[in-house]
Formats: C-alpha cells, sequence, structure tokens
C-alpha cells in the first residue's frame, strides 16, 4: 500500500518551554511524517535547541516574527513543493498522541467532503477539554456530538462543525488546491476564523474527529476582558473587523468604506459629550479601518486557487 506523504507544521515562538516535547510526541507518531518548523524570530534559543537536538528536521528562520498564518504559508509552500498528500498544523504548544495523524488521515479518507480535520483538543493536564475546544463544540453545530456522549448514542466518525481554530488542524493536499493558504491581513488570531469561512464558500466541511486527541497548553490566550484603549483591546477589535468584512460569504465588503464614517461620527457625539476616553477610542477605530481593503483578497478567494503560497 502506498504511503501518504505528511507534513507536520509547527510554528514557533519562544516555545523552549514546549518544542521538546511537542516534536518528540510526533517522533512517536505511529506512521512516518515530515516534520517542518518555521520558527519567528525567538529570542529564547528554540532554533539552536532544534538545530542541537533534532536531525532530519526543516527549520525555516525568519529575521522577524511575521505572524502565524504568513509563516505557516512559509511551511505550506514547501510541503507542496515536496508533494505532500496532507498537512498537519500544530501549534507549538501542543502534544499528540501516537496514532493522532494517523486516526486524522483515515477520517480524511472516508469523509473526502471535509477540508478541515481537527482531532479533540485537552487541555494541559490531559483530563479535561480545553476552553477553547469546549466553546466550538458547544455552538449548535456540536451539540450533536454532546448529545451522543450523554446519551450513550454510537459517536460518528467526524463531527462538522462551522469554525475550529488551528492548534491541530489536518488539510489533505486539495485544501490547499482550493483554498491556499492563511490570509496575510492576519497576524495572530482570525486567520483560522478566516480560513474556515473560505472553507465554507467552496463547499469544503470543518470538522473533528472523536478518536484522535491532543493536549494543547493554551492557558487560554485570547480570552479575558482586554482594558478598553490597551493595545490588546484595538488589537481585537481590528481582529473582529477584518473577520467580519473580509468575510468571502458575504458583501459586507462592499459597505466597508462607510465604517470610518461611522466611528467619527461616535467621536463627535462623545467629544460634544465631553467624553474624552470615548472620543479618542473612536476616532483610533477611525483611523484603523481607514487603512483596511478588502475588495482584492475576497476577488481572489472566491477563485479555486492556492492563494498566498
Amino acid at each position: 500500500m502506498e504511503q501518504n506523504k505528511v507534513f507536520v507544521i509547527i510554528v514557533s515562538y519562544n516555545g523552549m518551554r514546549w518544542i521538546g516535547d511537542c516534536i518528540n510526541s510526533i517522533l512517536t507518531s505511529n506512521i512516518s511524517v515530515n516534520i517542518i518548523v518555521v520558527d519567528n524570530a525567538s529570542t529564547d534559543g528554540t532554533s539552536q535547541y532544534i538545530r542541537d537536538n533534532f536531525e532530519g528536521i526543516k527549520l525555516i528562520e525568519n529575521n522577524k516574527n511575521i505572524g502565524f498564518g504568513k509563516a505557516n504559508n512559509q511551511g505550506l509552500s514547501y510541503a507542496l513543493k515536496q508533494s505532500c498528500d496532507y498537512v498537519f498544523l500544530l501549534n507549538q504548544d501542543t502534544l499528540i498522541e501516537p496514532d493522532t495523524i494517523d486516526i486524522l488521515i483515515e477520517s480524511s479518507k472516508n469523509n473526502p467532503e471535509f477540508g478541515i480535520i481537527s482531532p479533540v483538543h485537552l487541555d494541559a493536564t490531559g483530563k479535561h477539554l480545553d476552553p477553547s475546544f469546549l466553546f466550538y463544540i458547544k455552538k449548535e453545530e456540536g451539540i450533536i456530538f454532546l448529545e451522543d456522549c450523554i446519551l450513550n448514542k454510537r459517536r460518528k466518525e467526524i463531527y462538522e462543525l462551522k469554525m475550529i481554530n488551528a492548534a491541530a488542524w489536518l488539510l489533505p493536499t486539495k485544501t490547499l488546491d482550493i483554498l491556499g493558504g492563511f490570509s496575510p491581513l492576519f497576524f495572530l488570531y482570525g486567520e483560522d476564523d478566516n480560513y474556515c469561512q473560505r472553507a465554507t464558500y467552496h463547499k469544503l466541511k470543518i470538522g473533528f474527529t472523536p478518536a484522535a486527541f491532543i493536549t494543547h497548553d493554551s492557558q487560554n490566550n485570547n480570552t479575558g476582558d482586554f482594558k478598553p484603549g490597551s493595545e490588546k483591546y484595538f488589537r481585537k477589535f481590528i481582529n473582529r473587523i477584518k473577520i467580519k468584512y473580509a468575510n468571502v460569504n458575504t458583501e459586507d465588503f462592499q459597505k466597508f468604506h462607510l465604517l470610518k464614517y461611522y466611528y467619527c461620527k461616535k467621536a463627535l457625539v462623545s467629544l460634544f459629550l465631553l467624553d474624552i476616553d470615548a472620543y479618542k477610542s473612536y476616532m483610533k477605530k477611525s483611523k484603523l479601518v481607514a487603512n483596511l481593503k478588502f475588495d482584492h483578497n475576497i476577488i481572489e478567494e472566491r477563485k479555486p486557487q492556492r492563494n498566498y503560497l
């Protein structure tokens, strides 16, 4: 039987805390895989550690942090040049089981309509579901899985979702042929939302298989309250704007040019009410959205092609 050519892609950034264990867990996989690490200019010795301790790994070193999506695209481009059959995108703060990738590939073969398949995400203890993963399966589509578990029904091989975070994605090559890589609009967070939107547009399903597992030491990275006016607050704001207006499934981008005027109006009202903090916040939002454009991205992403790769 012909062996699948599988590439595991890890984007690392100051990941010394996890990278050794992550790679070692991949090396215990019960199928042969190739490992690509794309390092985003770590300053904690991550790249040197990989060179010193692991042979046969393709290490791509960037001289600056180019973001999660763009770094993954570098790995995807390399894997495609090596004629990959599957790529498995994996966060640096995860561990896999020996059969994780094998089960995902089998699920993909049995369910070719799925373009993105994830394992179940456990938290760092391995005893509970990761909070981010639980967030997605608690939504309408994932309720079927929860019902099957609670009612002791026969579990399906794969459960469909509208979105699952990209901590552990198996992508068959056909997905890359149709969607390409991650949008460069996103630096960190939101790129997986956008990719799932594009998968939906091109009739590729998204799901997870309950038979495969990873542990994810996420510490719930992108949750919690961000103080209004802080850098994190505006970063989250602009990501939400991008997720909404860069959605290939809607025509919202056609109205995007009006958004800066909306925030200017809100700023003027705040100034009239002598709410200076709100005035400054709305003016900054107006400037942030004024620098964004989505038309070209959406036009190209609606074509089945290897975008951004």
